[in-house]
């Protein structure tokens, strides 16, 4: 009886061992089943995976980066497929990673406390690893965004429909750079974040560059071309009333003669004795100075021409002190030899750089020379003194000539009321220090006109100086369109048309 107590006590502590190994060995497989489902609340990036499969965390991630990326540049919306950036998502290593977590989550030191229901497992956490390639990233902006949507900056244009110039616009330019750091810093963001506004470069209008002024000539070169005869010479003198840049051209039979050419300078010359008058005058003109420069300026009066010189230069060798003055302030083909009054005495015979040319000799006036470029800079120079109180009168006589009298020196100008040539090519309400020249010679026929002036225009202020001659015969008419168009076309390269948005 006794034996047979032993071997049922035996058989029920071999069952209970063994059923208790059998649930030890279901526990232990439900812990290690575990391991294939990710604990609750656990995100990889943006996405939560809590609950998932590692093979099943991959599918929401795998689709947002095959997205494509929408870039948004001035104004237009570019999708773009993520292999045009190289993008990649690296699953490998987001499962070799997330495996390992697992597992040490899993780990057999925590199999007891989960048998005690002690246990309860922490969330991962991973970011999701992508790779691109900047190459690909520079060489797409580069060769495909900027090429096609970039806007250059245009100069103004000749209206090829009308007449005068069309208004110049600013442009943009990709930031090829930051566009593409910041690209790198957006392609692993979150969806709501996958828009690039890609920067852009505004580019301002070009003003007057080198494009620009090319226009400027090769419109100016035409008119010229269509409104002057066979043989006659014109020759135009640009200087800009802010930046002082210049451009010279000459024409004959429609090629380019070389400029700096010498013409009779007749009336043009009273600008640098009215430069030498102020320079004599101390203190304020006397109300007979002040009429006499009235008359010789805004009526163009020889006989107050000579009053000047007489009275206030000084003496019978006025007009080589003009000329003294003319030398010292560089102008070397400029040059006054005697009064205007008939019969005047010949004081001296010059010989200048533009006079002595031997490809061209338009016959000037021995009494009297200049060039378009040296009337042009010397009213400049007087425009520069008034405005700003710099410039080479003040540099070159000093206390001699002030602002004061260069603000006088621009109003006689300005009152010289003339309808016609610069004149003629620019609104009524604009503003023009000017001085004309014409002359009839002794057979009673009219060669040379020429007219050198300030224009004050709403959108910039200009030097302009036009001469003009004819071998046979200048019909004053003729002669004034031809200046009438000139002015017109500069006025309107510093006041163009507005562009026309399409």
């Amino acid at each position: 009886m006794e034996g047979k107590t032993k071997a049922g006590l035996f058989f029920i502590m071999f069952s209970l061992f063994f059923f208790a190994g059998v649930l030890l060995f279901i526990s232990h497989r439900q812990y290690q089943s575990l391991e294939q489902v990710i604990p609750q609340d656990s995100t990889l990036g943006p996405f939560a995976i809590g609950g998932q499969t590692v093979d099943q965390v991959f599918g929401e991630a795998e689709t947002f980066y095959n997205l494509p990326i929408t870039l948004t540049y001035h104004g237009q919306t570019i999708q773009v497929s993520p292999d045009t950036f190289g993008l990649r998502l690296d699953t490998e290593s987001i499962r070799a990673e997330l495996l390992q977590k697992i597992a040490a989550i899993y780990s057999e030191k925590n199999f007891i406390p989960y048998l005690f229901g002690n246990f309860q497992a922490e969330p991962v956490h991973l970011d999701i690893p992508v790779s691109f390639e900047r190459e690909k990233i520079v060489a797409y902006y580069e060769n495909e965004i900027a090429p096609r949507y970039d806007e250059p900056a245009l100069s103004r244009q000749p209206n090829l429909n009308g007449a005068g110039f069309i208004a110049g616009k600013s442009g943009f330019t990709l930031d090829v750079d930051s566009a593409v750091s910041l690209t790198e810093q957006k392609l692993s963001a979150p969806l709501e974040e996958r828009v690039i506004d890609l920067p852009v470069i505004e580019v301002p209008e070009p003003v007057q560059n080198e494009q620009s002024t090319l226009n400027l000539e090769i419109f100016l070169k035409n008119i010229i071309d269509q409104n002057q005869d066979t043989d006659q010479v014109t020759e135009v003198v640009l200087i800009d009333g802010v930046s002082g840049a210049s451009f010279n051209l000459a024409r004959r039979n429609q090629q380019d003669l070389q400029p700096e050419i010498s013409f009779t300078a007749a009336s043009t010359t009273k600008i640098p004795i009215m430069i030498s008058s102020f320079k004599k005058i101390e203190g304020e003109p006397t109300a007979a100075t002040r009429r006499q420069l009235q008359l010789m300026i805004t009526e163009s009066k020889n006989d107050a021409t000579d009053w000047m010189m007489e009275n206030i230069i000084g003496g019978t060798l006025a007009p080589l002190e003009v000329t003294t003055d003319l030398k010292v302030l560089g102008f070397q083909n400029t040059f006054l030899a005697g009064y205007f009054y008939l019969g005047a005495p010949l004081l001296d015979l010059f010989e200048t750089p533009a006079n002595t040319r031997t490809d061209i000799n338009l016959k000037p006036d021995i009494y009297n020379q200049t060039t378009a470029r040296d009337m042009a800079e010397l009213l400049y120079a007087v425009y520069q003194c008034s405005e700003t109180n710099t410039g080479l009168l003040l540099d070159t006589f000093g206390g001699a000539v002030s602002q004061a009298e260069c603000n006088e020196m621009i109003d006689l100008l300005k009152n010289n009321h003339l309808p016609y040539l610069i004149s003629a090519g620019v609104p009524e309400s604009v503003s023009v220090a000017h001085k004309h020249g014409w002359i009839e010679e002794s057979d009673g026929l009219l060669r040379t006109m020429s007219n050198v002036g300030v224009v004050y225009s709403p959108q910039g202020n200009y030097i302009l100086s036009i001469f003009t001659y004819h071998p046979q015969n200048l019909i004053f008419d003729e002669g004034n369109l031809l200046f009438t168009r000139i002015s017109a076309a500069i006025y309107s390269f510093y006041n163009p048309t507005e562009r026309t948005v399409n």
